[in-house]
């Protein structure tokens, strides 16, 4: 049969499709960049990159980026990596490519600069465009303001195994983009980019509603000791499941069938069961585990409202201190380095003011302790931009602007102030107790030229009255009527601290604290 030259011209595109295919049927696989290579990405600067992907068993793969080029041999799984060597900040488009056999693929627009993992639950989530600042951003967004920021945001998952990947994309700062990007997240790099005129990429990887415990990997959850109390809530949990979950099916359907305008409050929750979306260890697997080793300089985090009562209170920082280890044991073995894993920088927002949370003093307390024990840890103060009514405040600039400050002096070291003032040691001389703090900055001060508020001091039985605080100096002095023999002070520890007015020079807020050490949360 002869075919003519139009004719073969016009099938030839769909003849190289067919046996493409026909060749990958018969043991050869295509050859692919993990998902979070893709246009627009940001590439972590001074650090080794690592770039991976898949491709035919066996098979040679070249990575080309910024002059070097790097070849990997892939393994008999079909998977292969690379390590670029520590690149410079740039924030030109650059290309990647990747070769390996006839395929060829190539990523554009890819800039080299801070790259930071925004998590937690829904104050993480909550986006830009429910936030205080919404319009003004939108506005911002018009511009090139943001030309050097770029988003990547996790779809919400879970899993019993590890994930290889996740299905999204870097995208570029527009209206749209960044009014879906998380509030706190988005603050946070928009400070670095202001502050240290350099590219930042955001990969957000929340869930609202999640637990902690959502977040450690499976090796810590059946295992570890911090974790026993999740497992033994969790197998509780689950003798109850069935019938929870007969329940909840029942109710969801008589709600579906109601007349929306009488449905009474929102739809039923779903109980926990075995594949629910927040299980132990699901989140990490599905939304954490996908993006190791991908080379990155820290996280920030925001959660801990939904470990904020018994049995999870007291025991936060400890539970926190696995997780970190996890993500950063994970991140080193995932890979493959044979030196030690790096502690890269965690740092978390201590939870706000709020009426509602009996428990919140307790759990600010264990954050406060997550960043004052552990190692490249940090928490930032928002007592003083929360609500009294609404667990999720729409104030989330400071937040942001809190965070990256912590970062620029933490991880930068950069000469700035980046915490307000954190209590230091008492001394107690007949009816006064006399506080120092660190963190006074340029100053102790009080935020409205009023008396300091929300003191209270104890004598030695444990009971409390609300004190007078006085600054004295580098020092706070307070003193109660009542109270002749004083043992100890409180300072905002409260649900909902009103009028918080104690800031060191640079305004940033003092944190919640207390002297004593009696037993709490039980």
């Amino acid at each position: 049969m002869k075919f003519s030259r139009k004719l073969l011209k016009t099938i030839q595109p769909f003849l190289f499709i067919v046996l493409t295919l026909l060749v990958r049927e018969n043991g050869f696989a295509e050859l692919k960049l993990n998902t979070l290579f893709t246009d627009h990405a940001v590439l972590q600067q001074g650090l080794q990159v690592p770039v991976w992907g898949t491709t035919d068993p066996g098979g040679k793969v070249t990575v080309k980026f910024s002059g070097q080029t790097r070849d990997a041999k892939a393994d008999e799984a079909g998977n292969w990596m690379v390590k670029l060597d520590p690149l410079m900040a740039s924030d030109t488009g650059t290309e990647m490519s990747a070769e390996s056999g006839g395929d060829a693929i190539t990523i554009k627009d890819v800039l080299v600069g801070e790259v930071w993992v925004c998590s937690g639950q829904s104050n993480m989530g909550m986006t830009v465009s429910k936030s205080t600042d919404a319009a003004k951003i939108a506005e911002e967004a018009k511009t090139d303001a943001f030309k050097g920021i770029r988003l990547f945001k996790v779809p919400i998952a879970g899993a019993d195994e590890r994930q290889n990947s996740v299905k999204t994309t870097w995208v570029l700062p527009n209206e749209q983009t960044v009014a879906s990007f998380s509030a706190a997240g988005f603050y946070f790099g928009r400070a670095l980019h202001r502050d240290k005129n350099v590219p930042v990429g955001l990969i957000q990887s929340a869930m609202g509603g999640t637990n902690a415990f959502s977040w450690i990997n499976s090796d810590t959850l059946e295992n570890d000791e911090v974790a026993q109390v999740i497992r033994d809530y969790w197998a509780a949990a689950m003798e109850k499941a069935p019938a929870a979950m007969e329940s909840f099916k029942k109710k969801k359907a008589a709600w579906d069938l109601a007349d929306k305008n009488t449905r009474d409050g929102r739809s039923p929750r779903e109980p926990m069961h075995p594949k629910h979306v927040k299980r132990p260890a699901g989140h990490y697997n599905a939304m954490v585990a996908p993006l190791q080793p991908y080379a990155m300089r820290g996280v920030i985090w925001y959660q801990g409202e939904a470990n904020s009562r018994p049995p999870f209170v007291t025991g936060y920082r400890d539970l926190m201190f696995a997780l970190v280890d996890d993500w950063r044991t994970d991140w080193h073995v995932a890979a493959g380095d044979e030196d030690a894993a790096r502690k890269f920088p965690f740092y978390m927002v201590q939870l706000p003011n709020f009426a509602p949370g009996a428990d919140w003093p307790i759990i600010r307390e264990q954050m406060l302790k997550f960043w004052q024990d552990g190692e490249h840890t940090g928490t930032v103060v928002s007592i003083d931009v929360g609500d009294e009514t609404d667990i999720h405040p729409t104030n989330k600039l400071p937040v942001g602007e809190r965070l990256a400050g912590f970062a620029r002096a933490d991880t930068y070291g950069d000469d700035i102030v980046y915490s307000g003032p954190i209590y230091d040691s008492m001394t107690v001389e007949n009816n006064k107790i006399t506080l120092k703090f660190k963190h006074a900055g340029g100053g102790l001060k009080s935020r409205d030229g009023k008396a300091l508020t929300n003191f209270e001091i104890a004598d030695a039985d444990g009971n409390f009255a609300p004190a007078t605080a006085e600054i004295v100096g580098d020092t706070v002095i307070v003193t109660a009527s009542d109270i002749a023999e004083p043992r100890a002070v409180r300072y905002a520890w409260s649900p909902n601290p009103e009028g918080i007015n104690f800031v060191n020079g640079e305004d940033l807020p003092a944190s919640p604290f207390r002297t004593d050490s009696w037993k709490l949360g039980e």
